[in-house]
């Protein structure tokens, strides 16, 4: 008799130990949460759903995060404009805000007001992390934002779990969960609703010498980059009126209006966060 049940690790199902071809009956990996952890589409719901209603229990909705060019900038030392160079022999005297990978090849810069922007959205929000950027950046920066594991635990999504940002394996129902990332094109069209786009943080110059005439021509009109980096300027993004701060308050904005519907069913974060993109 064929298995029924919802779990499978390793091939195997938790329950009766019965080997299982996930893929002919479509399971779900959650590697992010344990290797080989694999769950039924159904159970998948029902996790959903559990979430749902303990988020309405203890006020808390759902924040999935992407971390370059919202958390943090980074730029190979081989590609630092000459007006830039010189971090390459301050950032060992610069605080925890930058620092060097481990490989030496690459500068990375937190955002202004990160580390208080996790705080407070903590008190509102169980956030996930949903990152494409390098293997070694990308755990840099959580041991730096979050070393003790308090704000995203094991909910850190990667490329390896999905070639394309979708919610299918955020273990919360859509209607509670709202995306702060940069990047819209990153994520499946129909998550779109859910996610509240960033100014991307640039504290290194961009250059791209692959692009034409033609393409450099439409960029212009598309978004106006600065002649110079805040790296080159030795300035920053203003913390109290910069990217996360300005995100932080439209999170809270959105999070009072939905706990201040009365009527459970029509309660949806979507319905909220699109005037805020109007």
């Amino acid at each position: 008799m064929a298995c029924v049940h919802d779990i499978v690790q390793d091939g195997f199902c938790t329950h009766c130990k019965t080997a299982v071809d996930t893929q002919h009956h479509a399971f779900i990996p959650f590697y992010y949460l344990k290797n080989g952890l694999e769950f039924r589409p159904e159970y998948v719901g029902t996790m959903k759903r559990h979430v749902w209603m303990k988020s309405l229990m203890e006020k808390k909705l759902t924040l999935v995060l992407s971390l370059h060019d919202t958390l943090y900038d980074s730029r190979p030392v081989s590609l630092l404009s000459e007006k830039e160079k010189y971090l390459t022999v301050e950032v060992e005297s610069k605080s925890d805000d930058m620092w060097r990978s481990k490989n030496g090849m690459t500068l990375c810069k937190l955002r202004p007001f990160a580390r208080e922007f996790l705080l407070e959205a903590n008190k509102l929000f169980q956030m996930h992390v949903f990152e494409h950027s390098h293997p070694e950046h990308r755990k840099e920066v959580i041991s730096l934002l979050d070393p003790q594991g308090t704000y995203f635990g094991k909910r850190i999504i990667t490329y390896r779990d999905s070639e394309m940002k979708n919610l299918d394996l955020v273990l919360a129902e859509e209607r509670g969960v709202v995306i702060l990332d940069d990047k819209l094109a990153y994520w499946w069209p129909e998550d779109h609703t859910n996610l509240l786009q960033i100014r991307p943080y640039q504290y290194f110059k961009r250059c791209d010498n692959n692009k034409t005439w033609i393409t450099k021509v439409v960029d212009l009109f598309k978004t106006r980059h600065p002649e110079f980096s805040y790296a080159e300027e030795r300035i920053d993004e203003d913390a109290e009126d910069g990217g996360l701060a300005n995100a932080l308050e439209l999170l809270k904005e959105v999070h009072r209006k939905f706990f201040t519907e009365k009527d459970e069913d029509l309660r949806d974060v979507r319905a909220l966060l699109f005037p805020l993109e109007s």
